[in-house]
């Protein structure tokens, strides 16, 4: 067991009721979305570089002035890949993925658990 989950250290660099992020978010972030929607048609654009990408084709996007250009306007398979990904996994969600809970469940010692939760693991598990 790591030293980290151990109910016995306290390794929190906070006290109890201390602010992780004393600061906050940065200011201006917190409008980002919105402005990334007003800017590219509601995400329209986005989505159209993407599909370009997918294609193979380098998509035509305004870029900053002081940005570099690249040397080969070529797309890479692996971006391309990587669109197809992001277009499916935004556009019908993501697969479901299969975890295999045999050995990492069996492996950690219940005896700190109490029946209750014992008796919750127990009735998520009859319904798998």
């Amino acid at each position: 067991m790591t030293t980290a989950n151990n109910a016995n250290n306290n390794l929190s660099p906070w006290q109890p009721g201390q602010s992780g992020n004393p600061s906050g978010r940065p200011k201006g972030t917190r409008h980002l979305a919105g402005y990334v929607l007003e800017t590219t048609d509601g995400g329209k654009e986005l989505v159209d570089a993407l599909v370009s990408i997918a294609r193979g084709v380098m998509p035509n996007v305004a870029v900053q002035s002081d940005s570099r250009p690249r040397k080969d306007q070529q797309v890479r398979t692996a971006d391309q890949l990587k669109a197809i990904e992001m277009l499916l996994d935004r556009g019908f969600g993501r697969s479901p993925q299969q975890l295999d809970v045999a050995h990492s469940v069996t492996d950690r010692p219940l005896a700190h658990l109490s029946d209750e939760i014992l008796q919750l693991l127990v009735e998520s598990g009859r319904q798998l």
